[in-house]
C-alpha cells in the first residue's frame, strides 16, 4: 500500500530545494522524467527527489522519509535526534521509523522500520507523519540491535543527548523502568555507563570500550604545573598513574592542530605523564588491541 501524499507545485516550487514525489511532479507537468534521471536532480529515496543544488543531510532525508511513509509512523532514533538539532549520523545513514503492527508499509531503502505492539508511542505531529519524543527517541537508539550499533556507539549517542540537554538522565531512568521492550537490558546498561562530560561520540566509545574491560578512566582531568598554573586538559586519564588516553581523529592531522597537540603533551609530560594515542583505525578496527594497549600502559607504570 503507498502512503505518498500529492503535492500541488506552481511557477514557485520549479527550484525544488524542497523533497518532492516524483511521480506528482511529472503528472503535473513540472518536470520531465528524463530530467529526473539528470545531474539536476538527486534522488532521496525511491520516487522522492530534490534539486541537485541542495546540500544531502539527515534532516532533508528525514523530510523525504515523510513524504513517503504512512500518517501514523513514528520519526525515532537518531533521526528524531537530527529534527530535534542533535546530530547524531551522517546524511546517507537510514531513517528511522517506528510503526504499529497493523500498519502496511512497503520495504523501502534508505529507511529502518521497527514494528510496534505497544500502543500508543509518545510522539507529536511533524511534517504529516509524527516525531517521537526525547524520551523515547533515546530509547530507540539504545534498544535498537537491528542497525548493529555498538553498546559503546549508543552509549556515544547517549552522552551527546545529555550533553545537549534534549534528554534528562533521570526522567531517562523513569522512562526505562518497568519497560519490557526488546534491548531494553542493554538500554539500562547504555545508562549506567552514560556520561555527558564526553565531548565527542568516538571520546565516549572509547571510555565504553575502557570501562567494559575494567577500566574506568576519569573525564575532563585538568593538569597544573607545580607553581598551580593551568598546563592543559585530558580528555580521559587515569591520575593515579599519570597516564592519559587519547583519541586522535582525522581533525588532529589539520592544520595546525597537530602542532598545538605535541606542544600541549610535551608539556604534560614534562610533569611525568605518559599518553596512549588512539587512532580512529585503532579504536574501529582493533578495540580489544586498544584496551590491551591501555592495560600494558598501566601494568608497566605499576610494576616500575
Amino acid at each position: 500500500m503507498r502512503h505518498a501524499r500529492a503535492v500541488s507545485f506552481t511557477s514557485a516550487d520549479f527550484e525544488f530545494t524542497e523533497p518532492f514525489l516524483g511521480s506528482h511532479a511529472i503528472a503535473e507537468g513540472a518536470v520531465t522524467e528524463r530530467a529526473l534521471r539528470s545531474p539536476l536532480f538527486t534522488r532521496l529515496l525511491r520516487n522522492v527527489y530534490v534539486a541537485s543544488t541542495v546540500s544531502v543531510t539527515h534532516l532533508l532525508r528525514c523530510r523525504a522519509a515523510a513524504l513517503v511513509a504512512p500518517p501514523s509512523a513514528v520519526l525515532t532514533g537518531c533521526s528524531a535526534a537530527a529534527v530535534r538539532g542533535v546530530e547524531l549520523v551522517g546524511a546517507r545513514d537510514p531513517v528511522e521509523l517506528v510503526l504499529p503492527e497493523s500498519v502496511l508499509f512497503g520495504r523501502q531503502d534508505g529507511v529502518h522500520v521497527r514494528r510496534t505492539s505497544r500502543g500508543a508511542i509518545d510522539s507529536e505531529p511533524w511534517h504529516g507523519i509524527r516525531l517521537a519524543s526525547s524520551p523515547r527517541l533515546a530509547l530507540d537508539i539504545l534498544t535498537n540491535t537491528k542497525l548493529h550499533r555498538s553498546l559503546p556507539r549508543v552509549v556515544g549517542y547517549l552522552d551527546a543527548l545529555l550533553r545537549a540537554g534534549e534528554v534528562d538522565a533521570p526522567v531517562l531512568v523513569d522512562y526505562l523502568r518497568g519497560r519490557r521492550d526488546n534491548g531494553i537490558v542493554r538500554a539500562k546498561k547504555a545508562l549506567r555507563l552514560a556520561d555527558p562530560r564526553a565531548e565527542s561520540i568516538p571520546e565516549s566509545e572509547l571510555r565504553v570500550w575502557l570501562a567494559l574491560a575494567g577500566l574506568e578512566p576519569d573525564l575532563q582531568v585538568p593538569v597544573h604545573d607545580e607553581r598551580g598554573a593551568f598546563v592543559g586538559r585530558l580528555d580521559l586519564a587515569f591520575p593515579a598513574h599519570k597516564l592519559a588516553v587519547e583519541y586522535d581523529g582525522d581533525w588532529h592531522r589539520d592544520g595546525d592542530q597537530p602542532q598545538r597537540d605535541e606542544v600541549r603533551r610535551r608539556a604534560i609530560r614534562s610533569l611525568g605523564w605518559r599518553f596512549v594515542i588512539v587512532t580512529k583505525a585503532e579504536l574501529y578496527e582493533a578495540p580489544k588491541a586498544v584496551v590491551a594497549s591501555v592495560r600494558a600502559a598501566l601494568s608497566r607504570e605499576s610494576a616500575a
